[in-house]
């Protein structure tokens, strides 16, 4: 039987242009609701290529200014690891804090890449051969996988041969399977762990777990896997539904999460929650980035219009979602307060930098439990020592004694003094 599957696969590999390697047909539109296909555009009538839209340079750089760079609150917040690391701290100058700033942006900015949106291959498989002879032969399946070097996990063969003779491609699960059977890593399970199915995915969520079940999800999944596409799908329907999102906020996951609400037309609520933080300008960006997405939409942007305009057109074309946008609405009209543009690091407090009623660093503050050891302060005995340098400077800082008759001359080793 291993024989004939050889020569099969060998008679295979002809049939497909990539060699020997077998190729997935991919589903299409899968992260389009059918549910929701209704409250669509017009101009979603037609396919969409959804995954060159999304890796359009437009369309990245506006999901990249819609995620936003919190840097303490989210980017480099305290984490649960495995190895616990202690805090650092530094005294800098202002230029200094600066450049540290800048430098962790660019790290930040590393740690925001965008999950990949990709079309799931479909969930079938393709039949070789179908040899009866064979049938009954055992009553388990037998799987083939090609175990070659230099081929990667996508374009590795798997091929199952069934117990009634049929010899057939693998499911998008069982080659995954198989390839984690082979080449196992730390924290990826064989088999789907028990939190990505339900009632563990749900009691997730209601601990507002959203970017840990992602995180975990784009390590063990690959962005095709269709059960990747449905658990991403009902992260985000539960995110909008709740309107938590400010838990994906600032994160690698915000950018293609944005992208499901505007290929879904739903971005109604998302409006008004940029409308609750005062934020005319992400409100205008979305709107700018759905246009791009659906090219006939009917509403037209020009490109002297100003935030206030395209968000004051948006709202008078769609009026049925009136109720939806209460806070965007209350920012335009001035109930509320729009947020203030950014200033340069080296003129304000950014949020890396200590509150305003912070003292200098001297000695009491090092000893108080307020300063920056903290407990330790009082468990332990805190010296500071002085170099000397500090009495150098402490000498040079002192006034010189002037008075009448009294007059200072340099000469020799010290100073003389004359009357």
């Amino acid at each position: 039987m291993l024989r004939r599957t050889v020569a099969i696969l060998r008679r295979s590999a002809q049939r497909y242009p990539d060699g020997h390697r077998l190729s997935f047909y991919r589903a299409f539109s899968a992260w389009i609701d059918n549910v929701n296909r209704s409250n669509l555009l017009e101009s979603t009538s037609e396919d969409l290529d959804v995954e060159k839209i999304f890796t359009n340079s437009e369309v990245q750089k506006l999901l990249g200014e819609l995620t936003g760079l919190d840097l303490e609150g989210k980017i480099f917040a305290s984490r649960r690891i495995e190895r616990q690391e202690r805090s650092h701290y530094a005294l800098m100058t202002d230029n200094m804090f600066a450049q540290t700033v800048e430098r962790m942006k660019e790290e930040a900015r590393h740690f925001l890449q965008f999950v990949p949106i990709k079309e799931p291959r479909a969930d079938t498989f393709t039949v070789l051969a179908d040899d009866k002879e064979i049938a009954g032969f055992d009553e388990s399946k037998f799987v083939f996988t090609d175990v070659t070097f230099d081929v990667n996990d996508q374009d590795r063969t798997v091929v199952v041969r069934e117990p009634d003779g049929i010899l057939r491609t693998a499911t998008p699960e069982e080659h995954d399977r198989m390839n984690r059977v082979y080449y196992q890593q730390p924290n990826r399970p064989i088999f789907e762990p028990p939190l990505f199915t339900y009632p563990h995915l749900q009691n997730a969520l209601d601990r507002d777990e959203h970017e840990f079940v992602l995180d975990w999800a784009c390590y063990f999944y690959e962005p095709d896997d269709p059960a990747f596409v449905k658990l991403c799908r009902t992260v985000y329907d539960r995110t909008v539904a709740e309107k938590k999102f400010s838990l994906l906020y600032s994160t690698r996951h915000f950018g293609a999460f944005v992208f499901y609400l505007v290929l879904n037309g739903n971005i109604p609520p998302l409006l008004n929650h940029f409308g609750a933080q005062g934020s005319l300008s992400n409100a205008a960006k979305l709107i700018r980035l759905q246009k791009i997405v659906h090219r006939n939409w009917r509403m037209a942007i020009g490109s002297e219009d100003d935030d206030r305009k395209i968000v004051q057109d948006y709202i008078k074309q769609n009026l049925r979602h009136k109720a939806e946008l209460k806070d965007l609405i209350g920012l335009l009209e001035g109930k509320r307060r729009a947020s203030s543009p950014s200033r340069p690091v080296a003129q304000r407090r950014t949020q890396l930098s200590p509150p305003e009623n912070v003292g200098l660093m001297d000695e009491q503050s090092l000893k108080s439990e307020e300063g920056p050891l903290g407990d330790l302060a009082k468990t332990y005995t805190v010296r500071v020592a002085r170099s000397s340098f500090d009495g150098q400077e402490r000498q040079e800082s002192k006034p010189a004694r002037t008075g009448p008759g009294v007059s200072r001359r340099k000469g020799g080793s010290g100073d003389k003094r004359q009357k």
